[in-house]
């Protein structure tokens, strides 16, 4: 008994799959087949406008990463540099506060429209 997964004896292979793939012609009087699955639903987009006004704070999150891994690459380096980690950290705190003070934070709170 021959498999419906066996290939043709010709050995064309992707004319093989277009006749498994293709639909059977409708019928007359019968119901149209069902979509296999519903229609996506596009993405909702974020207001371009928003990223923008807070691409700062990107810029300071992956700022404080490179300097954590810096501090300790050098604290391995130089063991005593690690007592100073915590001004460093305080220092950071203090430049990003500087730079973050200015962003529109209220518009993070506001309801999606």
């Amino acid at each position: 008994m021959a498999s419906p997964y066996d290939t043709p004896p010709d050995g064309d292979f992707a004319r093989y799959i277009e006749q498994l793939s293709r639909l059977p012609p409708p019928q007359a009087g019968a119901p149209a087949p069902a979509p296999r699955r519903p229609p996506r639903r596009p993405l909702p987009q974020s207001g371009p406008a928003a990223a923008r006004a807070f691409a700062p704070l990107r810029q300071l999150v992956q700022g404080a990463l490179f300097l954590y891994v810096a501090w300790l690459l050098l604290s391995a380096a130089v063991p005593l540099l690690a007592l100073w980690g915590g001004l460093v950290a305080l220092a950071y705190l203090a430049f990003a506060f500087l730079r973050l003070r200015h962003l529109p934070w209220r518009d993070l709170l506001k309801p999606k429209q």
